[in-house]
């Protein structure tokens, strides 16, 4: 893959959903690259769209450009893009050589996987900390099984690297799902930043089957705080999710996804609030694995971990239990919660 065709299709497969003009695709080439030229940009787009990888739709003046996915070659083109990724990045960061290797190692003799990607990995380097997204076939009582695996392994190489690992564990409908929700959510920004590390092919047809079915897949530049959601955005979602507050006035807000909600009231450490944590979730369906993730990420997994045993004894659903043996296998210390008030509020919201 020559030097030019690799950044077009790396800077469009961090851009899914969003059209880019020429213009802008040059632009952005720059920002990611150091250099771009216009005219070579111009003549690969022009090759990369006869070839089919590429499809340039007018719009005004300008060309948009995204990728094709139902031209059969762009997985492979793709997954030649996440190898040159990750060479490109290992030349710089040896050190990082043998955690890839253990990683694709052992995960590649699971049965149920598919891939595992290292997202936002320059800036995690420099935290001297690993974010991974691996994404599993589901398959009942083994993909759970499975899971419980991923997270002792995880916590072996945390200890051998001395390096922290967050990691996100997800079926691949879970994966198309997230990716096409209207919510703002983690795994639209992750996509937005990755290296595959295992199977890249595995990745991209799982974001290619998803266009198939019609979804809208879009990615994220913009990575949430979850301790810098606005607060209007805080009230307005808690009332979709079946909490509305007394007192403060409910204004119209950004759809933002539950696990990014819950992970802002954990962190803001008010007791009214983290007692409608239960009630949401007692309401909703919400992705326990993404939500072990971000408690995780953000240093929340004991306080979680006690709503849900809470949460388990009131209303008992596999869903948490599943989620408490997860945060269990992850050596998580719990941190009680009030069972007794927590029933109370759950009656006083018919949850």
């Amino acid at each position: 893959m020559d030097e030019t065709t690799f950044r077009i299709l790396d800077t469009l497969s961090r851009a899914l959903g969003k059209p880019l003009s020429i213009n802008e695709l040059n632009r952005k080439m720059q920002e990611l690259h150091g250099t771009a030229y216009y005219a070579n940009t111009y003549r690969k787009l022009q090759a990369l769209t006869e070839q089919g990888s590429i499809t340039l739709t007018k719009a005004g003046q300008s060309s948009l450009a995204t990728l094709n996915f139902g031209n059969y070659p762009l997985i492979d083109m793709l997954a030649e893009m996440e190898i040159k990724r990750k060479q490109t990045f290992l030349e710089k960061q040896a050190e990082l050589q043998m955690l890839f290797m253990e990683i694709e190692t052992y995960c590649s003799q699971m049965s149920a996987m598919i891939s595992v990607s290292a997202t936002r990995p320059e800036r995690n380097r420099k935290l001297n900390r690993a974010e991974l997204l691996i994404l599993l076939h589901p398959e009942g009582s083994q993909h759970h099984e499975q899971t419980l695996a991923i997270h002792n392994l995880m916590q072996i190489i945390q200890r051998m690297h001395t390096i922290r690992i967050d990691y996100l564990i997800l079926s691949g409908s879970e994966l198309s799902s997230l990716l096409a929700s209207e919510e703002k959510n983690p795994v639209q920004e992750m996509l937005a930043d990755e290296i595959a590390i295992l199977n890249p092919q595995g990745l991209w047809y799982e974001i290619r089957n998803a266009h198939q079915h019609g979804l809208q897949i879009k990615t994220s530049e913009k990575e949430t705080n979850p301790s810098k959601i606005p607060e209007r955005n805080i009230i307005h979602n808690l009332a979709r999710f079946g909490y509305k507050e007394l007192g403060p006035a409910l204004e119209k807000g950004e759809g933002i996804c539950i696990e990014y909600i819950i992970t802002a009231i954990l962190m803001e450490k008010d007791a009214r609030r983290i007692a409608a944590i239960p009630i949401i979730l007692a309401k909703n369906r919400p992705n326990y694995n993404l939500l072990t993730f971000l408690s995780q990420k953000y240093g929340l997994s004991g306080r979680l971990l006690g709503l849900l045993k809470a949460l388990d004894k009131i209303r008992h659903t596999k869903e948490t239990e599943a989620a408490i043996k997860s945060l269990e296998a992850m050596n998580v210390k719990e941190i009680e919660a009030d069972e007794e008030n927590i029933m109370k509020k759950m009656r006083l919201y018919n949850a």
